[in-house]
């Protein structure tokens, strides 16, 4: 009887031991996930800037400054 139960025992222990080496590797992928995520997020807050920097430059309003600027170089 003492001989099945300190088995019961050890593979209980074991099962648990498992699990755990389970969930510690699901805490250790949510991490690498959270860590790209915030990566993806800078990298998009760099694009949207680069976005609208490439917008201002091309707008109307600079292209025609642009050419009015380099009017006035060529007359003089």
């Amino acid at each position: 009887m003492a001989r099945k139960l300190l088995f019961s025992i050890l593979l209980l222990s074991f099962a648990v031991l498992e699990l755990l080496a389970v969930r510690q590797g699901q805490i250790n992928t949510v991490h690498e996930m959270t860590k790209m995520h915030h990566s993806i997020d800078r990298q998009n807050e760099t694009l949207n800037a680069l976005s609208i920097q490439i917008e201002t430059v091309c707008s109307p309003m600079h292209i025609q400054q642009e050419i009015a600027s380099a009017e006035l170089i060529d007359d003089n």
